[in-house]
């Protein structure tokens, strides 16, 4: 009898065996549930570096724009100032549409090599390129802008956005957005370590212009088009949750009017007077403030800018924490 358990006796047991199991799953998911990048702790300088340079010196466009993005992050201090040994990086340019380098509606792919090989001397162990396109067929715009090939030469992985990968986050202090839907890997510290954005400047018919805090509807889900209506502060709101480490403004080339798709070369500038320059700066408030001036504008006269400021994601007054213009 001493060896034959009750029913009672079993039961209970088995319910505190079973209670057991479940706090441990349940602690165990709790401990594996994914922490939110943060601003990555750096020693690069403040303020915002532009860069100028005349492809004219150059037989080579990418020779003229490596040496650019090389002056541009040497003067903010070295790339190495950002990206540690081992550190896992995207790389977020605009590959929206498929249209060709020379009609500036994507990044200058050359820009987008130039960090890749930067990254990869700094010693990051991974190095992805990858965009939320507009494009029905994501590869088409790939291929076309250049950035696909000269980003795998440059030793990146270039991947594409798996859309079962969009997870809907609280924008904590959202003026009008409460939430919307991010893509997971440039969201969470356990799979991104630095998170640079490398937007085109150029006009935009509802935004007036697209630059770096435009950018981010490429790193963003859901119904994209809802936030053209009343989109400035949506733009600061999206802004106030996604933690962008870098932000490296395209004006290589600028498209001055017909944004954002572009498709027309009379559209584009590509004058030492206004274009034909690299931004770089940790504030992306007080790149696009720089770069709104490329077009005629005064920082404040975009909405999104404006706001963002207001919001104390960066600084409007471009000159204010340090400013350096380089010739090349």
């Amino acid at each position: 009898m001493d060896n034959v358990i009750s029913r009672r006796a079993f039961l209970k047991t088995g319910i505190a065996v079973g209670a057991g199991v479940y706090g441990l799953s349940y602690l165990g998911n709790l401990k594996k549930k994914p922490a939110i990048k943060r601003l990555r702790e750096h020693q690069l300088k403040p303020g915002l570096v532009v860069v100028h340079g005349d492809v004219l010196n150059s037989t080579d466009e990418s020779v003229m724009v490596k040496e650019m993005v090389r002056r541009a992050m040497n003067a903010l201090g070295g790339m190495d100032k950002l990206v540690s040994k081992g550190n896992r990086v995207i790389i977020k340019p605009n590959i929206a549409w498929n249209q060709r380098p020379e009609f500036a509606a994507n990044t200058n792919p050359y820009i987008v090599a130039a960090l890749v090989e930067l990254c990869r001397e700094a010693g990051a162990s991974r190095v992805k390129v990858m965009d939320h396109t507009c494009s029905a067929n994501p590869e088409t715009s790939y291929e076309n802008s250049g950035i696909a090939t000269t980003s795998r030469k440059a030793g990146a992985e270039v991947t594409y956005i798996d859309k079962s990968r969009f997870r809907d986050f609280t924008i904590v202090d959202g003026k009008v957005l409460k939430s919307w839907s991010f893509y997971e890997e440039m969201v969470y510290a356990d799979e991104v370590d630095v998170l640079i954005n490398v937007p085109i400047a150029k006009q935009h018919g509802t935004s007036r212009l697209s630059m770096g805090l435009k950018n981010v509807f490429g790193m963003i889900g859901g119904d994209r088009g809802s936030l053209h209506t009343d989109i400035h502060p949506k733009i600061a709101d999206l802004n106030k949750f996604i933690k962008i480490d870098l932000t490296v403004l395209d004006a290589f080339r600028i498209l001055k009017n017909h944004g954002p798709t572009g498709g027309r070369l009379d559209d584009v500038d590509n004058s030492a007077e206004r274009a034909r320059r690299i931004i770089v700066s940790t504030d992306p408030v007080a790149a696009d403030a720089y770069g709104a001036t490329l077009f005629g504008m005064q920082p404040a006269d975009v909405g999104y800018i404006r706001e963002s400021h207001k919001r104390g994601l960066g600084e409007i007054d471009y000159r204010l924490k340090g400013f350096e213009e380089i010739q090349v």
